[in-house]
């Protein structure tokens, strides 16, 4: 199973390593396929190194910071040819791009711009608290 991952999951994941997102981030990897665009790594890397959510997150070994990096390098990495403007929030549409790009099945987020669209063009886009149990058992979709 494909799917990108908000950055909003990263930052709560790396807050709170064992919480939903934290879960998805570190115990649930081997469940699916993590599908990223240069564009989002781009602004992973912005996020997790401001300074002033650094100074909050976990550290936890095999749950932090070192961890996601190394799960963002070994991400499948698509290069989407176009941008939809869809969202609400324009920076949110590289999320879309790169899951069409990456035929990924989901989009895991927690920000309302993503969510309220409820899907596009098929893929679902849905909480991580609502997307784990579908790692559980895939027909839950």
């Amino acid at each position: 199973m494909r799917i990108v991952l908000d950055t909003v999951i990263l930052v709560r994941g790396l807050l709170d390593p064992f919480g939903w997102s934290g879960t998805l981030l570190f115990d649930r990897t081997g469940a699916y396929e993590w599908v990223v665009c240069p564009e989002i790594v781009a602004e992973y890397l912005d996020v997790i190194r401001r300074s002033n959510l650094a100074e909050k997150f976990r550290t936890i070994a095999g749950r932090d910071l070192d961890a996601v990096l190394d799960r963002i390098g070994t991400a499948t990495l698509v290069f989407p040819t176009q941008i939809p403007a869809v969202c609400r929030d324009p920076a949110d549409d590289k999320f879309l791009a790169a899951a069409m790009t990456g035929s990924a099945q989901f989009i895991v987020s927690e920000d309302m711009d993503l969510l309220d669209l409820g899907s596009y063009e098929g893929i679902a886009i849905v909480t991580s608290s609502r997307f784990l149990p579908t790692l559980q058992n895939p027909r839950n979709t």
